[in-house]
């Protein structure tokens, strides 16, 4: 999930290769792996691999720009691992190259390293190398050679179906983890989708004005307590009300008292109008609040 959330891909594939307890992650977008020529699709590989895994080997410290199948690759190399790494379609300029040591946390350079340029490898540097029946036990093959005569037919029957039974728990391992990734895929895609749909009905609910103007009258009507009568009514916009209105020894503070209180309005002030008898109200309008444990 940390991976989907850093990748810039929409639909992306990873692979994670770990260095004591940190991680060099390569990430890449699973169309783009899978188009073919004429907008043909590719059948899906058991694994992929990034071709940067095939090239060179890893280094204890020191930066390289290495050339790929397509385009070059910068790397900075700290400890053993792979600190940091930048593609280009051809070979950087300088002031590319400085942009990514300052990225990697180090000084900018006067110039450019030499290209590396490195064959294809069979396996990939970072994978541990496997160890053959016969290298294991090389240096014991006299002893080994006598002991084998003595091994019976149902011994090594056994030994076979064994194998036999791991090779075929091993595939049917695999074939778990396919489909596992595949369902999670799809959970986060979900996932994605249901936040994008929320982050829009917010937007769009926030349009909405707190109140309506029938019911900001009866609003108004039922905190102005005492005789009064409506002389202006002024919205500036959706969240702002004016209300001028005419008391006879009207109480400002009673007023924003009782305003505030009602839970529907804030930053109230009311202020003696210019006119004999006349009291200015202003207010922040809000929304009605929710009961019953919906959300808002």
């Amino acid at each position: 999930m940390a991976v989907s959330r850093w990748s810039p891909f929409a639909d992306p594939q990873s692979h994670v290769e770990w260095v004591g307890d940190r991680a060099m992650v390569w990430a890449w977008s699973k169309a783009r792996v899978l188009a073919g020529p004429d907008e043909t699709v590719l059948p899906l590989p058991r694994r992929s691999w990034p071709e940067s895994l095939f090239r060179g080997q890893p280094r204890l410290d020191g930066e390289e720009l290495v050339a790929l199948d397509e385009g070059v690759e910068a790397r900075a190399w700290r400890d053993g691992v792979m600190t940091a790494s930048r593609w280009w379609p051809e070979m950087p300029d300088l002031p590319e190259w400085n942009e990514f040591r300052r990225g990697a946390g180090l000084p900018p350079a006067s110039a450019l390293p030499a290209q590396a340029s490195y064959p294809l490898g069979e396996r990939p540097w970072a994978a541990q190398k496997a160890i053959g029946l016969g290298e294991a036990f090389g240096h014991y093959r006299d002893y080994l050679a006598m002991a084998v005569v003595g091994i019976s037919t149902a011994v090594l029957a056994a030994l076979l179906v064994g194998v036999l039974a791991l090779k075929v728990s091993n595939w049917q391992l695999d074939k778990d983890i396919a489909e596992r990734e595949q369902a999670l895929e799809k959970i986060i895609d979900a996932r994605d989708r249901a936040q994008q749909g929320r982050v829009a009905i917010d937007e769009r609910l926030a349009l909405r004005p707190p109140a309506g103007q029938m019911e900001l009258l009866a609003l108004v009507s039922g905190l102005m307590r005492g005789s009064w009568q409506l002389i202006e009514w002024k919205m500036a916009d959706a969240q702002t009300l004016e209300v001028t209105a005419k008391m006879v020894n009207a109480d400002p503070s009673a007023i924003v008292s009782a305003w505030e209180a009602s839970k529907r309005f804030a930053e109230v002030t009311a202020e003696i109008g210019k006119q004999p008898d006349t009291v200015v109200v202003k207010a922040r309008i809000l929304r009605a609040p929710v009961t019953g444990g919906a959300r808002k």
